[in-house]
């Protein structure tokens, strides 16, 4: 019988373009174990075919909440640097932005007892990096809503909630590493 690990799962989350991937980026250049976001690459292959999120929610999170999963469930085999494991993003998210669009069900509230983070570290809006590309279509004034619901979403889970500040990279990784020391 295999032993499971007992890696600590840290979960960077926020609205769009707030700096998580950067500092993941970051994270896995000093050997960090980091789980990409599971939703770019899904929404990319949507918007070759010409549709999008907001066409197709529920679809397209349920691919996402498969990749996700799959990320969630591996972290029980893996060895890592100090037994710490950073997402770009959690399975909550999925349901943080489906009661945006007022489509959460059941369903989807319900399945987050399944998942439970150590620490999530919320990166707050910040309209001076932001930027839009093909999967990532809302306006900024459309983006800074969601981050309410993110927020909530986690504050619900019960899970230790840290906002990062808006500062540099480097910064960041610095206020991620020295917050869970």
């Amino acid at each position: 019988m295999i032993k499971e690990k007992n890696n600590k799962r840290f979960v960077l989350a926020g609205g769009p373009s707030t700096g998580k991937t950067s500092v993941i980026n970051e994270l896995k250049k000093l050997g960090f174990a980091c789980f990409d976001e599971a939703a770019r690459g899904i929404l990319s292959n949507y918007s070759y075919r010409g549709s999008n999120f907001k066409l197709d929610p529920i679809k397209i999170s349920n691919e996402i909440l498969t990749k996700r999963d799959k990320d969630y469930n591996a972290a029980l085999n893996i060895s890592c640097k100090n037994d710490i494991i950073f997402y770009d993003r959690g399975v909550h998210e999925i349901t943080a932005y489906l009661r945006h669009i007022n489509q959460s069900t059941n369903y989807w509230e319900e399945l987050l007892e399944n998942y439970k983070y150590d620490m999530v570290f919320i990166f707050p809006s910040w309209k001076e990096i932001y930027t839009k590309d093909d999967n990532r279509i809302e306006e900024y004034e459309e983006a800074i809503k969601i981050a309410p619901f993110i927020h909530q979403i986690y504050n619900e889970s019960s899970t230790l909630i840290v906002e990062v500040p808006n500062i540099g990279i480097k910064e960041r990784v610095n206020f991620i590493l020295n917050s869970i020391k």
